[in-house]
């Protein structure tokens, strides 16, 4: 089993049981607990290390959730999910002076040098109600990458969202029952939005797009939960149809750590992250 296996059928856990113990309120409450999707937030950490990040530039540290980075974009300041942060570059606290912040008062703590060798990845995940949420969602995404690239045109980012293949059915959970909704998420149309604005490769355009999207599409009915990333598995699931020109491989978590790395160290140097005395 993979690191990720593992995450999943932890979180699969952590929303099955709560539904058990606590039906409708149960769920909400473990979500906003954000216990879940902090599994998600350490298998990306684990992948980076595995990759060869030195472990105390990983913020925050892989089992914590806490300190995170806040970095100063374009629009706003946001504490990131995961950021791999430089050994050899200083913070240098300045005030900002740019943007809708600038009338704020406010400082960016870490400097235009430190927040750009920066590399930060934002991780989320839908369960309920994703096809009423979907272009909301989009948005949000797509402009996190805008408002730091706005800021930092070099930095490197990444994106990592979990999808499920069916929704939990919320009409029996107020019984504590577990179920699945018969109605299968669009999933096409998120490895459209994901593939749109994945793989930057231009530090002067696009700078709505990630370096790397990762997309978690995954099917929950099963005891360990089935990660798709595999277009013919797809296919053969019926999740896409058999003319789909359509590709997930390209946004597979299995080489999301190795691929965002790799353009890490193509503008940088991969020495700034690694381990060191």
């Amino acid at each position: 089993m993979t690191y990720i296996d593992g995450q999943l059928k932890l979180f699969k856990a952590l929303i099955e049981n709560s539904i058990l113990e606590n039906g409708v309120s149960g769920k909400a409450s473990v979500i906003r607990s954000s216990q879940p999707i902090n599994l998600i937030h350490d298998a990306v950490k684990h992948a980076l290390i595995a990759e060869g990040v030195a472990p105390k530039q990983i913020f925050p540290s892989l089992g914590n959730t806490k300190p995170e980075v806040k970095i100063s974009g374009f629009l706003k300041q946001k504490n990131q999910d995961v950021c791999a942060v430089p050994h050899n570059i200083n913070r240098a606290p300045r005030k900002i002076t740019w943007g809708p912040l600038a009338a704020e008062n406010v400082d960016d703590e870490n400097g235009e040098l430190f927040s750009t060798n920066t590399l930060v990845v934002n991780i989320r995940s839908q369960m309920s109600s994703i096809a009423k949420n979907t272009d909301t969602l989009f948005e949000r995404t797509f402009a996190e990458a805008l408002n730091l690239h706005m800021a930092y045109p070099k930095m490197v980012t990444g994106e990592v969202y979990l999808i499920p293949v069916f929704e939990y059915d919320d009409s029996v959970m107020g019984n504590k029952n577990v179920r699945f909704k018969n109605r299968m998420t669009n999933i096409a149309k998120y490895i459209s939005f994901f593939s749109t604005i994945n793989g930057r490769a231009s530090i002067d355009e696009d700078l709505y797009k990630y370096e790397r999207c990762a997309l978690l599409v995954v099917d929950f009915r099963y005891d360990q939960p089935k990660l798709y990333e595999s277009t013919d598995d797809m296919i053969n699931d019926k999740l896409l149809p058999r003319d789909t020109l359509l590709r997930i491989e390209p946004l597979a978590f299995s080489s999301f750590a190795t691929d965002i790395l790799s353009t890490y160290n193509d503008r940088f140097s991969l020495k700034q992250l690694k381990i060191h005395n």
